[in-house]
């Protein structure tokens, strides 16, 4: 199983629009896909149980399943994750993962050893993180193997990217996770009618060269439409079309440079 995160500490910048469509991707692919959710405010786990909804109905076992910060327990854990039909499961987000801010250091390896336990049954696992710094992006750059960074064109957000890669580095340096590899920085929302986007994309080209991914998803009402399907599964039309094509080269780009 290949483990991969979307992370950015500022809100906003679409890690769970990048991480809904790449499950559906994988399913699509007729891959065995893993989603966890590791931000309580649980849209990541919205998209799956509309999954579920379709193609599985409630079969009343959800109290039963695994949940993030249950993830925590390390190899502990005696759940399993929710089926969510087509190959899919979900570890889903709950309150209790806001306790993850005040954990010990060494409890951030626990995520790890729990998606160890479970990666036989899997062939790719996307993590969704939460918005913020320290512990509980920490805790998912220890169990990724890549790590994906969207950004919107955002002054915030791009003012942000050094604390963000300093974290990663962080992961890298200390040991906690020597072999996580950054797949790149993915520009998100990117509305080519401004100025300010399409000289601050030029700027980090020049700046960061090839840590920014090629593929953009640019500013498409189509994508913020889709939140229970992938984009090329919703209504038909121009920024559909435009959007599904977008989508699909990024995340033929992410799959590609983890070998997936």
């Amino acid at each position: 199983m290949k483990t991969i995160a979307i992370a950015n500490q500022k809100g906003g910048v679409g890690k769970t629009t990048v991480a809904r469509n790449l499950a559906f991707f994988a399913i699509e692919r007729g891959l065995r896909v893993l989603c966890v959710d590791l931000d309580p405010q649980k849209n990541f786990s919205k998209t799956l149980r509309a999954l579920r909804e379709r193609t599985v109905g409630d079969q009343g076992d959800e109290l039963q399943s695994l949940t993030g910060s249950a993830l925590f327990d390390g190899e502990a854990i005696e759940l399993q994750p929710l089926p969510c039909g087509e190959s899919a499961a979900l570890v889903a987000a709950d309150r209790e993962l806001v306790d993850v801010a005040s954990r010990p250091l060494e409890d951030l390896h626990a995520p790890r050893a729990a998606l160890a336990k479970l990666a036989k049954d899997f062939d790719v696992c996307i993590i969704d993180t939460a918005p913020t710094l320290g512990n509980p992006l920490y805790a998912a750059l220890i169990a990724a193997d890549f790590v994906v960074c969207p950004c919107t064109m955002d002054q915030d957000a791009i003012d942000g990217l050094g604390d963000l890669f300093e974290d990663i580095a962080r992961v890298q340096q200390l040991e906690w996770n020597a072999d996580l590899v950054t797949l790149g920085l993915l520009a998100n929302r990117v509305n080519t009618r401004r100025a300010f986007d399409r000289n601050a994309l030029e700027q980090l080209r020049d700046e960061l060269g090839e840590v920014v991914m090629e593929g953009v998803l640019y500013d498409r009402a189509a994508t913020q439409y889709a939140k229970d399907r992938p984009v090329w599964r919703v209504q038909s039309g121009e920024s559909q079309i435009l959007a599904a094509r977008e989508m699909k080269a990024v995340c033929n780009q992410i799959f590609d440079k983890a070998a997936i």
